[in-house]
């Protein structure tokens, strides 16, 4: 606890080193969201650039987006601003999306927009360290990447900053690094009135002492006495995460929601992917946790069934009623015959529709979120027929939710 409010005094003096950027979209109050959905959607950034790359134009693809979603009663847009790095309307920290640069208008502001006149919260989506998960050739980057430039500098000593392992990555540990990612944070929030931001898994990509092994090498010679590895990636995931709160409050203020989706096991995301989660939880950190269960009733790993990681998960989320708990739900995994529990999912439509129920028979659940936007809403007879189960289930929700307020 000592060494996080540590970590917290310094960040919150990080977290100012940029100056908000007038706008006038992010000085209006946010529209309040129709109904009382708790359902989201999240949208992935193959699934953006598809809608940018859409003869029919993004704006007549995002619309469809809002109606589907106002159809199915899902309340939340989860939208992937940045995925490698990049940035889907024009920024100062991040290289714009390729497909988004070739538009005569911003299609996130215009995402933003819609949302906001039709009563559906948006969040901002974005994955703080990844780059390029498929490849650590740094030619293919745009010259634009901060990676990129770190790289081909004049200063060598920036190159600490980048990690070529399998891919390309950002170093957690690196002061520069949450600098600009915190700055990129800000500018968001000065630029748009969004009702979140958010953070799914990706934290460090594995557990190999190699990854990093130039920073902690670094960190060992000038700390007096130096704390284990995996002790000291959980504390500059938790020192980033810190400072990302930090910031989003000091603009925001309490409006804007701090969420993150890790792993759904506990125990693997703190020993693997060095997400502290209980830390998140307990210390508020987060303002809401949607843990991806994307697992069925009978999966054959009794830890694994999705009753046994919601209850793990309510029970963690007990240590502070402060915090939200939402679940992350799997539709993208109806049909699938690859997976441990596919004899579930194969022709299970009613397997997400049943997740729902048990949601909102959860008193420690708050919402859930669907994986992801073109899984849901997809041509197919299975995905028609599943998402007619999730619209009934989201449905009772809704009505159940409305005879509690009034």
């Amino acid at each position: 606890m000592k060494r996080f409010f540590i970590c917290l005094i310094y960040i919150l003096t990080l977290a100012g080193c940029a100056p908000p950027r007038n706008s006038s979209s992010n000085r209006e109050e946010r529209s309040e969201n129709i109904g009382v959905s708790s359902g989201g959607v999240w949208i992935s950034y193959s699934e953006v650039n598809s809608m940018l790359k859409s003869a029919n134009g993004f704006r007549a693809e995002f619309d469809r987006v809002i109606q589907s979603c106002r159809e199915a009663g899902l309340g939340e847009i989860y939208l992937h601003i940045r995925s490698h790095c990049d940035s889907l309307f024009k920024s100062d920290y991040f290289p714009q999306n390729k497909f988004a640069k070739e538009l005569d208008y911003d299609p996130f502001e215009y995402a933003v927009d819609k949302c906001r006149s039709n009563g559906i919260k948006i969040h901002a989506w974005i994955n703080p360290y990844r780059v390029n998960a498929a490849s650590d050739d740094i030619t293919a980057l745009d010259k634009d990447s901060p990676a990129y430039k770190w790289l081909n500098d004049d200063n060598t000593e920036n190159d600490v900053n980048v990690v070529r392992f399998g891919g390309i990555y950002l170093t957690p540990a690196e002061s520069a690094v949450r600098e600009l990612i915190i700055n990129g944070i800000r500018e968001l929030l000065s630029k748009y009135t969004v009702d979140g931001v958010h953070f799914d898994d990706y934290f460090y990509p594995t557990t190999d002492a190699a990854f990093d092994k130039a920073s902690y090498e670094k960190y060992c010679a000038d700390a007096k006495n130096p704390i284990a590895l995996d002790d000291w990636r959980r504390a500059n995931v938790n020192t980033l995460l810190a400072g990302c709160r930090a910031a989003i409050k000091s603009i925001g203020g309490e409006r804007v929601d701090f969420s993150i989706s890790p792993a759904a096991s506990i125990e693997k995301n703190y020993s693997e992917y060095y997400a502290d989660v209980k830390l998140w939880v307990k210390d508020g950190i987060v303002d809401t946790i949607i843990p991806q269960l994307y697992f069925g009733f009978e999966y054959p790993i009794r830890e694994f069934c999705f009753d046994n990681l919601m209850d793990s998960w309510a029970e963690l989320a007990a240590e502070n009623k402060a915090v939200k708990l939402a679940v992350g739900l799997a539709p993208y995994k109806l049909g699938t015959d690859s997976e441990p529990d596919s004899a579930e999912w194969k022709n299970g439509t009613d397997i997400v529709a049943r997740q729902i129920k048990a949601c909102l028979d959860s008193e420690a659940v708050t919402g859930y979120v669907l994986f992801s936007y073109t899984s849901v809403f997809s041509d197919s007879e299975q995905a028609h027929e599943q998402l007619d189960k999730i619209k009934e289930a989201t449905a009772a929700t809704n009505s159940q939710q409305q005879q509690s307020v009034q």
